[in-house]
């Protein structure tokens, strides 16, 4: 009988210490996420005089933790300068402008260079006249100075398949552009004002940084064309062809920022990184990725340039 008791009490001791092994991993695990979150808007802490690079890639939206990361380089005193690596289509407008005004703050305080590679248009390019000088490749894709809107009209589709849709709503504008009924002619043009004016922003915001005025900018990119490093510096949209070694001497001539200083990366931090990373992996491995996979999550107005989704942007 003692036997057997005992015996009782050495499993229940084990799986108490199991239990209990258990609970300490994840007390351990969740207070390193504790640790991550805390810092997660720190961005890169150095304690070295250096210049900062960034990346601005893919397609642009309002990335709150990637404009803390520029408002935390522009507050760190021993980032001396910034070299900013872009290439991307573009994204939304507010998105550009986001970013443009993040690098406008960085500029009232340090140099600030933009190095464009293999495509910089639309919100992308919006980005880049913020900075103080803009070198781009001869085989660049640049331009596209413009903004667009984008939605279908199946009605019809839904006739053929004997769907006929009821929209009630309190005027005439509301819901528009909607699929489920042609455009009119008022809504079109009332679209229309909308793309007109913060295209009209856009060719401002080139004039003012890049020294023309908007007739000019209208007349050199206002159908909306890509150009590619040569004829974006014939054009007046870029300072020189060059890369980031050429950024780096330009820094130091005109701005006393030494080459030798070390190039440090800064990235947004991202305590769940790893799980969205891990996530996407995935879905790409099953389904593929592509930038119209990624566009599918843009609302809005869009600054955005792809050959395969429209003409003239």
């Amino acid at each position: 009988m003692g036997s057997a008791l005992d015996s009782d009490a050495l499993i229940a001791l084990r799986r108490l210490r199991r239990h209990l092994t258990i609970w300490r991993l994840l007390a351990i695990v969740g207070f390193a996420c504790a640790i991550l979150v805390s810092v997660k808007d720190i961005g890169v802490l150095s304690q070295e005089d250096h210049v900062a690079r960034i990346a601005l890639e893919g397609v642009i939206v309002e990335d709150r933790a990637f404009l803390d990361m520029l408002d935390a380089i522009n507050d760190d005193a021993t980032a001396k300068a910034v070299i900013v690596e872009i290439s991307s289509p573009g994204g939304t407008f507010t998105g550009g402008e986001a970013v443009y005004n993040a690098l406008r703050r960085i500029s009232a305080n340090k140099p600030i260079v933009g190095v464009m590679g293999g495509i910089a248009t639309s919100g992308a390019y919006m980005a880049a006249i913020a900075t103080d000088r803009i070198y781009a490749g001869h085989g660049t894709i640049t331009g596209s100075v413009g903004v667009i809107m984008q939605s279908a009209d199946v009605t019809g589709l839904m006739d053929k398949i004997g769907v006929k849709p009821e929209i009630l709503k309190s005027g005439a504008l509301k819901a528009t552009p909607n699929p489920m009924e042609e455009l009119t002619v008022p809504a079109r043009g009332q679209l229309q004002s909308i793309i007109d004016a913060l295209h009209l922003r856009f060719m401002e915001m080139v004039a003012e940084r890049r020294g023309l005025s908007v007739a000019q900018v209208r007349e050199r990119t206002g159908d909306g064309r890509i150009m590619i490093g040569g004829a974006a510096l014939d054009a007046g949209l870029v300072d020189a062809i060059g890369d980031i070694n050429t950024a780096r001497a330009w820094l130091q001539v005109t701005h006393d920022v030494s080459v030798d200083l070390p190039l440090i990366e800064w990235e947004p931090e991202d305590p769940m990184a790893w799980w969205r990373d891990g996530a996407s992996s995935m879905a790409s491995s099953i389904f593929g990725k592509s930038l119209w996979s990624e566009r599918l999550g843009l609302d809005g107005i869009q600054a955005l340039w792809h050959p395969s989704m429209s003409e003239g942007q």
